[in-house]
């Protein structure tokens, strides 16, 4: 059993608005959860990749794509504030005018700095200091961050949005869903297809691309451009495409919204 499209709609609003009223305590709290699910994952994903030879070709980034998706998993089953997803949710629950600009503004800055803090301090002590990811993964550490800062600022724009329509559809097939096993599944699938793609998602790098930089494979300056141009279009993926569009054909277009002229 799963929820109807039209019914998703409804729990996403539910759901952002119950998330755009949480306190600051419980905010931070979950998005420093989020980003340590997601650095434990990637710090995973590197493992599993490491040492595989270049002629295995698109066969690594499918191995690696099988591991990454659990960080996701995890934190929508025990509990994280992912700034992807409220991108998503909480923009449906602005949308539907039960919370104002100001509640979303706070929810996404809150929710990045500290998806920030967990994903950066899995790189630092989980990656650097415990030495996980030297030897013969200090390559592959190094080769995916710069993979994602090579990028032009449109590209990793352009990246950051279909990354986020994917990561976006996962939470909301997870919502969908309502036994584990399906939550899993759910979530599994679109979070593979965006990583074999190679699509950017701003908190996989705040774990990837300071990991590069620990191992001195990139700078803090395109560390920092990377995230600010990703995260641009993870918004416009999340919010303005997937929510956007859903929410005009199953509110708008079902006339239980007006726009205002």
């Amino acid at each position: 059993m799963s929820l109807s499209p039209k019914e998703l709609v409804d729990e996403a609003i539910k759901r952002g608005k119950m998330k755009a009223e949480y306190s600051f305590l419980t905010t931070a709290t979950l998005g420093i959860m989020a980003g340590v699910f997601i650095g434990l994952a990637g710090t995973a994903m590197i493992r599993t990749m490491g040492t595989m030879p270049a002629s295995w070709g698109t066969m690594t980034n499918l191995m690696g794509a099988l591991i990454f998706p659990v960080g996701l998993i995890c934190l929508l089953l025990v509990g994280g504030e992912l700034v992807t997803g409220n991108m998503f949710v909480v923009t449906m629950a602005l949308y539907a005018k039960q919370i104002n600009l100001k509640q979303w503004l706070r929810n996404m800055l809150i929710v990045t700095l500290f998806n920030f803090i967990g994903a950066v301090a899995v790189a630092i002590f989980f990656g650097y200091f415990s030495k996980t990811l030297d030897g013969a993964f200090l390559n592959r550490t190094i080769a995916v961050a710069q993979g994602r800062t090579i990028d032009a600022p449109l590209q990793a724009f352009l990246s950051g949005i279909a990354c986020n329509i994917l990561v976006s559809t996962g939470v909301y097939m997870n919502m969908a869903a309502k036994d584990f096993i399906g939550k899993i599944v759910g979530t599994f699938l679109p979070i593979v297809v965006f990583v074999i793609a190679g699509y950017q998602h701003v908190v996989a790098n705040m774990f990837l691309v300071m990991a590069g930089v620990l191992a001195g494979g990139v700078t803090w300056g395109e560390f920092m451009n990377n995230l600010v141009f990703v995260w641009l279009g993870n918004l416009v993926g999340g919010a303005g495409i997937l929510a956007g569009l859903y929410f005009l054909a199953f509110k708008v277009g079902m006339k239980e919204i007006k726009i205002e002229s």
